[in-house]
């Protein structure tokens, strides 16, 4: 980190961070982006758009759901406790490669659980070159290869160590979702059920609330703000295991995994559907959450590069590839480029 803040910072703007896709300098298409960074009590260091606007964080929100189940497992003999490994898996939205398959079946065999008992559904990776092997070497997709297994494998863990049943663990009224969203309500400080209520695509919940709040929920995970020494030792549990298991996080070409590899204990990212990203700044205790208007991912990650440099952050060679970057053609050649219209870094 080359400096404490961007000279910019503080900096609100009611205009969502613009990001212009460019054809031999033209622009082509373009993706707005609300975002907010705040410190625990909500107070906003940088913010674009409507940061009030209400939205789904869908799988941005795994690591926070994943506090509930540490808490419980500290609780348990030293035999279950779980590796760091398992942890980043548990918080990842994963690519189905072989390694992840492979932990979630021994994850599920340990506790004594089965691959039938997820609710998750089957499908190909979402990542193009895990999915062309996946072509070559397997018939079709098991439940273990869904990028959401590993949170499932979890709260089916969190049923055994609550000594409730198993059976519809997803459903809203089960002991496992109660006890994920009060932990979601005190790290937000939102009514979560006084809003739309949703099912996420791997069939869990999914709550909406103001992007600050949830971009709040990540300074708090950070270090900001008073938490219980159990929350606050299971938060520092699950940054320290995606940082030093990232590819568990996510996978090979995957910007979760390369971004939280590079910046390690400092920051912790992760990725929601729809163009959403979520990330702990732990140095600053500090919170962010962003989403491109039109969903898109492209537009999510430039502006997440955006956000680091404008805290201050080195961006690597590694992460550069997710920041602003030339457009190439098929044959190699520089057609065009993608800029930030509205943030001067």
């Amino acid at each position: 980190m080359n400096k404490l803040f961007h000279s910019q910072i503080p900096f609100i703007s009611t205009e969502p961070l613009r990001i212009s896709i460019n054809r031999n300098e033209a622009q082509e298409s373009y993706h707005e982006v609300d975002l907010a960074v705040c410190d625990a009590s909500g107070d906003i260091k940088l913010g674009m758009g409507d940061y009030e606007k209400d939205i789904f964080p869908r799988s941005a929100m795994k690591p926070l759901q994943t506090i509930a189940l540490i808490e419980a497992n500290k609780h348990v003999n030293k035999f279950h406790q779980l590796s760091e490994e398992e942890i980043a898996l548990i918080c990842a939205s994963h690519n189905g490669e072989q390694s992840h398959t492979n932990l979630v079946t021994s994850l599920l065999k340990r506790f004594d659980l089965n691959i039938d008992s997820l609710i998750c559904g089957a499908h190909w990776s979402l990542e193009q070159e895990t999915f062309i092997e996946q072509i070559k070497t397997i018939r079709k997709p098991n439940k273990t290869h869904n990028n959401c297994s590993g949170k499932h494998a979890g709260m089916l863990i969190l049923a055994k160590l609550l000594c409730t049943s198993t059976e519809k663990y997803a459903d809203i009224k089960h002991e496992v979702q109660i006890k994920i969203l009060n932990k979601l309500q005190a790290m937000t400080g939102s009514d979560l059920l006084s809003n739309v209520v949703a099912v996420d695509g791997c069939g869990a919940p999914a709550y909406r609330a103001p992007l600050i709040n949830w971009a709040k929920a990540y300074a708090i995970f950070a270090g900001g703000g008073n938490l219980p020494d159990i929350t606050r030792e299971a938060c520092l549990q699950i940054r320290d295991s995606i940082a030093n298991q990232s590819y568990f996080i996510a996978g090979k070409n995957r910007a979760c995994t390369d971004i939280n590899k590079e910046y390690g204990k400092k920051i912790t990212v992760k990725v929601g559907a729809e163009g959403v990203y979520c990330a702990a700044f732990h140095e600053l205790k500090y919170g962010l959450t962003l989403k491109t208007r039109d969903g898109n991912r492209r537009g999510a990650e430039v502006a997440l590069c955006a956000v680091l440099q404008a805290l201050g952050y080195r961006i690597s060679k590694t992460v550069s590839r997710y920041a602003m970057r030339d457009i190439y053609n098929w044959s190699g050649k520089k057609v065009g480029n993608i800029t930030l219209e509205n943030l001067r870094l």
